[in-house]
């Protein structure tokens, strides 16, 4: 349950969460700069502020965003539901909210979707999380599918995907065409694929170049340089020169890209 794991993470908010009245009114949260991301309303304040922190009881696909940027939480008691309907109004006039803009249609936001349940995994933009991480595919499915994101723009996400496809040598075509491929296509002349669609790689190679992928898509920049120094030196004592080299511009281009 995610209030569990907010308890360990932030101990006043977990306390702000057990001193929220039962009454009706409105909650503001916070982000770690005090500035409101969210306000809303509600009959019973507890009830509705703690479900935000419970998988099972709210599956809304733009809560686990919200969620995670949560720090603090304000409320304010009314008398009346309507009042309290009157007063979320205004404070999202006021405040103007990050997720009442933005996520008043949970296709507004694109995310990257990495399904490590397939073989050969490759990352696709998506504007819909399946709740609890399921897919159509995989009803229920909670393992195994990772979320990247959420990103304002699709021209973000472009712009990650194709750093992220110059840098590693992963598939870049969707299923059909994987399926249906018979040689090697022009990323692999070229060195930008290790061509999983002829089977000229194995699965578990693939999925240690795409445990880099995990990494840059996570932020751990440090730890994805401190990875890819070992592989260049693995390669240059192995006489291997060439790929040392592309290791070496790898690093360099993420180098210049975080700085």
């Amino acid at each position: 349950m995610r209030l569990k794991m907010i308890e360990k993470k932030n101990t006043n908010l977990s306390r702000k969460l057990k001193t929220i009245p039962t009454g009706t009114g409105v909650y503001l949260m916070k982000d770690s700069k005090n500035k409101v991301i969210y306000v809303g309303k509600a009959i019973n304040l507890r009830s509705r502020v703690r479900s935000y922190f419970q998988s099972s009881r709210d599956e809304r696909l733009f809560v686990g965003f919200l969620v995670k940027r949560i720090a603090d939480i304000d409320f304010v008691l009314t008398d009346t539901e309507k009042e309290a309907l009157i007063l979320e109004n205004n404070l999202i006039k006021q405040f103007k909210p990050r997720f009442n803009i933005s996520l008043r249609d949970d296709k507004t936001f694109v995310s990257i979707k990495l399904d490590l349940n397939e073989k050969f995994p490759y990352p696709v933009i998506v504007r819909q999380i399946e709740p609890s991480g399921a897919t159509k595919k995989r009803p229920g499915k909670k393992n195994g599918i990772l979320y990247f994101g959420p990103y304002s723009s699709s021209k973000a996400v472009r712009e990650t995907l194709r750093f992220v496809n110059s840098l590693f040598p992963i598939r870049k075509c969707s299923d059909n065409v994987f399926k249906s491929r018979v040689r090697p296509c022009l990323y692999h002349q070229i060195g930008k694929c290790v061509a999983p669609c002829c089977d000229l790689v194995d699965e578990k190679t693939y999925k240690e170049i795409l445990q880099e992928v995990i990494l840059l898509l996570k932020g751990k920049n440090d730890e994805l340089l401190k990875v890819l120094r070992g592989k260049m030196h693995e390669e240059s004592k192995s006489m291997k020169y060439e790929r040392a080299a592309k290791i070496r511009d790898c690093i360099s281009a993420i180098e210049e890209t975080v700085e």
